[in-house]
């Protein structure tokens, strides 16, 4: 049972109290040891209005389709997330400045160049991602509520954009 109790049932990868978890781990990390970490937070822009228009399945299916091209594009080391809703969560360590706008830039290109079928038709989705640098002074609930709110505050502009 303890295994589903990090795993989100939708899409099968992490859920927020696994990411959370992890998130204090390499907090307490980086104050220790100095480790770097950064933390990206991803929006599926208009997931309300595709389950309005398609149904939930096919918004299930959006969800699922994140999910996996996250886990396809990290690596093994980082943690990819889903957070709750149409919200995700990335964790990348011992990444310097380059090469998480790298990284950001690769994953935008990637998620919003991307769309799913349903009924012979294409559905296109895009992205909004929001991220941040942890430092020694953070602690766990101020990251999540620090990410949370530039997330929230992108209201389904890109946050980031090359």
């Amino acid at each position: 049972m303890e295994p589903y109790s990090y795993q989100d049932t939708l899409t099968g990868i992490s859920n927020r109290r696994f990411f959370v978890e992890n998130l204090d781990y390499r907090r307490q990390r980086c104050v220790t040891y100095g480790d770097n970490c950064a933390i990206l937070f991803l929006n599926v822009d208009n997931l309300k209005a595709v389950n309005a228009t398609y149904g939930r399945t096919v918004g299930d299916a959006l969800l699922m389709r994140v999910a996996k091209i996250l886990t396809r594009h990290i690596r093994e080391t980082d943690v990819a997330a889903r957070i709750g809703g149409d919200e995700f969560g990335l964790l990348f360590e011992q990444l310097n400045g380059d090469e998480v706008e790298n990284k950001i830039a690769f994953l935008f290109g990637h998620l919003n160049g991307e769309q799913i079928f349903h009924a012979c038709e294409r559905i296109p989705f895009g992205t909004s991602i929001d991220y941040c640098c942890m430092g020694p002074q953070d602690t766990t609930d101020g990251l999540m509520a620090r990410a949370e709110f530039t997330t929230y505050g992108s209201n389904g502009r890109t946050a980031w954009a090359p």
